[in-house]
C-alpha cells in the first residue's frame, strides 16, 4: 500500500466523510482529496490534526517506513 493510501482507507474505517475531516482541520475538501491522492503535501500541524481526528498516529498514516511495516494504525 502507498503512504497516501493509508489515509484514505483510514478514514473510510473510521466512518468519517471528506467533508467531516475538511471541516474539522480547515481545509477545502478538494485540498484534502489531493492529499489523500498524493497529490499534495501538508504541513506537520495539518498531519497531526487529521491524525488526532482519527485517532491514531501521523507516523501511521504518513510515514513510509512505517505504513510499509504494516504496524496497525491505532494507538
Amino acid at each position: 500500500m502507498y503512504k497516501y493510501e493509508v489515509l484514505h482507507y483510514t478514514r473510510k474505517d473510521k466512518k468519517v466523510t471528506l467533508h467531516e475531516l475538511a471541516n474539522h482541520c480547515n481545509i477545502s475538501k478538494s485540498y484534502l482529496s489531493l492529499i489523500e491522492k498524493g497529490n499534495r503535501k501538508l504541513s506537520y500541524d495539518l498531519a497531526v490534526k487529521i491524525a488526532k481526528y482519527l485517532e491514531c498516529t501521523p507516523d501511521a498514516l504518513f510515514l513510509e517506513d512505517h505504513v510499509n511495516s504494516g504496524q496497525d494504525a491505532e494507538i
